[in-house]
């Protein structure tokens, strides 16, 4: 996968298919929906359909009031299954530096100690 397309995540929900961007402002979102991104994660953990939609429409960059409308789609595809892919895409909000980026970083940082 390219780095430019690094934690996008295409999700069929229902009749629709969204793509989730790794964003800031997707992040942003959902920390402050959540308390934080582990908080969102444990949403997943606990297969909410509601918080399951909120993660679609942020991170797909979609309008609040699409939220009936993906929610009764992760209830179509099933909860479990949704949330399942929504860990992966949190994951990489909590990691978002591909690794073939962190690889090419020096082994340990320099030291400003002296």
């Amino acid at each position: 996968m390219s780095e430019a397309l690094y934690g996008t995540t295409t999700l069929v929900v229902g009749a629709r298919t969204y793509t989730l961007q790794p964003t800031l402002e997707a992040a942003l979102l959902i920390e402050s929906r959540f308390g934080g991104l582990r908080a969102a994660l444990e949403a997943m953990r606990l297969m909410s359909i509601g918080a399951s939609a909120d993660i679609i429409v942020a991170g797909a960059g979609l309008k609040p009031e699409q939220h009936t409308e993906v929610a009764n789609g992760v209830f179509q595809t099933g909860v479990a299954k949704v949330s399942a892919e929504l860990t992966a895409y949190l994951t990489v909000l909590l990691n978002p530096v591909p690794p073939s980026v962190a690889a090419r970083g020096k082994p340990e940082a320099d030291s400003t100690a002296q």
